[in-house]
């Protein structure tokens, strides 16, 4: 099913927006070499220690007018080496006051990026001592961000909130900025009256002071460095409670009911987390904080920064939620704050953990459908990027900056294999090695073998080779089945292949794989094992079946080409046992595109109770093309269920204008807002005068996250008529909000070649103080492959501070060079 403007805008998970990367349209067989410009060539390791950070205490004064913070960073250490002479402290940006180490001035070094400190004695292994650096951070570039109003977004709220992840709490205090460094943790902020500011652990006091308010948070649980957070802003405070446990949700004054709605699942979450985890919410009080200009979530523990697209008003709610990203991040505070992984190359103990544990929640609270349906969009966004980007084992050490890592490869594969893993081991070995790992590990940082070494502890179960071809080596199974039965012998034969590349560095997938087949009236299930290339499995059978399902269950990431009747499809799609299954059915069935087919489709619409199958049978009717599908989709797009009518309207674009634009008009006037999108959109790629204007009224409608002012700017686009660039670039521009704005940029590309002004109009907004608008100029840019933009994006590379900026400015770069190259290289054949 496609997404709706909003789904394909926001980024629910951490870190996800920066791994979609710049390009997401080319082609794995004419794009650039992505796998040589982002994971580079050298491996990378986790720094040395010299000493360990047992405490920082930060104690700061926040200055809005001069966008500075500015106070002391007090941290108490342990030596680990003997005659212990110096101490080297991250710190970039920052101007450097004085440093005194117990109570006693102490020279030191600044170069803007690290501070060395000379102690005035050498200390001993185990010896302790206190450090306190007083220093000041001013317009920060990165660590640090400060949310105004101004020229770029009028409405903007005063605000002020940080990010550590990767290794940016550099950017903001003094430390050792590696994942494996864990210390407790308090901030003492004083911020002007009227705001209120959040951090990590339990608020101490709050009390009026001279210039504002100081508020003094502490952590009393060791957790890494880069999950210390400061949020500032006009916050309103919303309780509600686990047990005995607070939990709060903080959001601009008038947003109250808004964060209620979209943070509504937490306690459920924490409830199904604690015990499935087997170790309870280990902290004292969660907090989420929804914040403007921050494009997902971030779990900084106890206290998880969020985008405030999690505010969501009563209309958006008839059919959005974030459940997806409450629960991710709240996993975070297990995976990822209890245990973190060691270093960034095992990034996936952290975001795998987290992506596969949202999609169990959903299992838990909405049923198995939407998990299945969540792990097959999964698969799919991983597969996208392993064949239009790059690929990678999912543990590696080559990467050139740490936010590289967190891509498709990271989350969803990472996903997939503790999936897999759960078939596997089955569930009650599985959780139980899950509450082994955690339980031994709280408090710790880890690296994959301790996961691999809990298994054996736990279950008996040496499941190296697993780990050795799914999360060491890279790539997945692809796998051909090819069906045949013998009346006579009443003998079914599955001829399977694997068809992917197979080398040593990425041998053949060995794997069990259930098969099922169904006849009238009975159903035999069996189990066999994937080992080679080609295999020919055989099976005896109480007579012909109807149907024959491969890993009928969907425990394997794979992509499957199976090749069996028509009547096998059709069995499928009326009478499977998953949805997804029928799901994998429909598109199948869509494919003969006959009248049985369409009737097929009908049956199987009006029987089905899921509503994500329903969609999906839409989008099937719609690339049928025939009058009687169109007349089956025009029937769903009055369908009760609003995800349902939003996929028949999408569908509608598979057929002729001058046929489904009374459809489109009429769903302009429908109470979802993701339906008055979709049909926007749609209006818009009629390239018809008069149904134009009905677009150019939806551009002044205001809606959550301007999901219908960004359908019609999505319609605008694809039509791909150069005259509309004027109207597009108007909506790149302020006041417009951030969603508008990044679908006018994603739709300008599409028209540099046809209007010369492009590539300097977007060029021009590569300054402008929203990062996630920054992004999408990159991305933008990256896509028209347009020579001219390479020294606007090489100036931004070489200037900004932020890794993922730098790893988007990169594959821009690459993917502009490589369409310069491709012409030249045709021109030689």
């Amino acid at each position: 099913m496609p997404g709706s403007v909003f789904e394909e805008l926001q980024s629910h998970r951490c870190g996800r927006l920066y791994a979609a990367g710049a390009g997401g349209e080319s082609s794995a067989s004419s794009g650039p070499d992505i796998p040589g410009v982002l994971l580079g060539k050298e491996p990378r390791y986790a720094p040395d220690r010299r000493f360990d950070t047992l405490h920082v205490k930060l104690d700061l004064t926040v200055d809005f007018r001069r966008r500075e913070v500015r106070g002391t960073c007090t941290t108490s250490l342990r030596a680990i080496v003997d005659g212990l002479s110096a101490l080297v402290f991250d710190a970039v940006g920052m101007r450097i006051l004085g440093v005194r180490m117990q109570g006693r001035p102490a020279r030191f070094r600044h170069d803007g990026k690290v501070l060395k400190v000379r102690l005035p004695r050498k200390l001993d292994a185990l010896e302790e001592a206190d450090v306190e650096i007083r220093y000041r951070v001013r317009d920060p570039k990165a660590g640090l961000h400060f949310v105004r109003p101004g020229p770029h977004n009028p409405d903007n709220p005063v605000q002020l909130w940080s990010q550590g992840q990767p290794e940016e709490s550099r950017y903001w205090f003094p430390c050792h900025d590696a994942p494996h460094e864990k210390a407790t943790s308090e901030i003492r902020a004083v911020v002007p009256r009227g705001f209120v500011a959040v951090s990590n652990g339990v608020l101490i006091d709050s009390r009026p002071v001279r210039g504002g308010t100081a508020w003094h948070w502490r952590m009393h649980q060791p957790h890494s460095i880069y999950l210390i957070t400061l949020t500032v802003g006009r916050f309103a405070e919303v309780r509600d409670q686990w047990e005995q446990i607070p939990v709060v949700y903080y959001c601009e004054k008038g947003r109250e009911e808004d964060a209620r709605r979209g943070f509504a699942a937490t306690p459920k979450a924490m409830a199904f987390f604690s015990k499935a985890i087997g170790v309870r919410y280990a902290y004292e009080r969660y907090a989420q904080i929804a914040v403007a200009e921050y494009p997902g979530g971030m779990e900084n523990t106890t206290a998880t920064t969020q985008t405030d697209a999690c505010l969501i008003d009563k209309r958006a709610a008839l059919d959005t939620d974030l459940d997806l990203l409450v629960s991710h991040e709240l996993s975070h505070q297990w995976f990822g704050d209890l245990l973190t992984c060691r270093d960034w190359s095992h990034a996936w103990l952290n975001e795998g953990f987290a992506t596969y544990f949202e999609a169990l929640f959903a299992r838990h609270d909405k049923g198995q459908d939407e998990f299945d349906y969540e792990m097959y969009r999964n698969r799919h966004a991983y597969f996208d990027e392993d064949e239009h980007r790059y690929r990678r084992p999912i543990v590696t050490q080559r990467f050139k900056y740490p936010w590289v890592l967190f891509d498709r490869h990271l989350y969803e594969k990472g996903g997939w294999v503790l999936h897999m893993l759960r078939f596997t081991l089955g569930d009650k070995d599985f959780w139980r090695a899950v509450q082994h790992y955690v339980r031994r590990h709280q408090h710790q940082s880890v690296v994959t073998n301790d996961l691999i070494e809990a298994i054996e502890e736990s279950t008996g179960r040496n499941l190296r080779p697993f780990f050795d071809r799914w999360v060491f080596q890279a790539g997945y199974p692809n796998f051909r089945v090819q069906y045949q039965y013998e009346p006579k012998a009443k003998k079914a034969t599955l001829w399977v292949l694997q068809t992917q590349r197979v080398s040593d560095d990425e041998p053949v997938f060995k794997t069990e794989v259930e098969v099922r087949f169904t006849g009238r009236g009975w159903t035999k299930e069996f189990k066999k094992t994937a080992d080679s290339k080609d295999q020919r499995w055989e099976f005896r059978l109480p007579g012909e079946p109807r149907n024959v399902e491969f890993d009928p269950n969907h425990w394997l990431l794979k992509r499957l080409d199976f090749r069996k009747p028509y009547s096998h499809w059709e069995h499928q799609l009326l009478s499977a046992k998953t949805a997804l299954s029928r799901i994998e059915a429909a598109h199948e069935v869509s494919r003969w595109g006959h009248a049985g087919a369409v009737a097929a489709l009908r049956r199987a619409f009006d029987r089905e109770k899921f509503w994500a199958a329903r969609a999906e049978y839409a989008s099937a009717l719609g690339r049928v093309r025939s009058a009687s599908a169109l007349a089956e989709v025009a029937r769903i797009t009055r369908h009760p269920h609003p995800k349902v009518r939003r996929a028949a309207i999408a569908a509608l674009a598979e057929y002729p204008a001058a046929q489904v634009a009374p459809l489109a008009i009429r769903a302009l006037k429908d109470r979802s807002i993701h339906v008055v999108s979709e049909a926007a959109r749609l209006l818009g790629t009629m390239k018809d005068a008069k149904l134009l204007a009905h677009v150019r009224g939806r551009l002044q409608e205001r809606s959550y996250m301007d999901v219908i002012r960004s359908g019609a700017i999505l319609g605008l686009a694809a039509a791909k008529d150069p005259a509309q660039a004027p109207l597009l670039w108007k909506l790149a521009r302020p006041p417009y909000t951030y969603p508008a704005r990044a679908h006018a940029v994603r739709g300008l590309s599409g028209l540099a070649s046809g209007e010369p002004k492009v590539i300097g109009w977007l060029a021009t907004l590569l300054d402008d103080p929203d990062e996630r608008v920054v992004l999408s100029v990159v991305s933008a840019l990256g896509r028209t492959e347009d020579e001219r933009a390479l020294p606007a994006l090489e100036k931004l590379r070489d200037k900004t501070e932020l890794s993922r900026l730098k790893t988007y400015c990169d594959e821009a770069i690459a993917r502009i060079r490589q369409g310069a190259e491709t012409p030249k290289k045709k021109s030689r054949k």
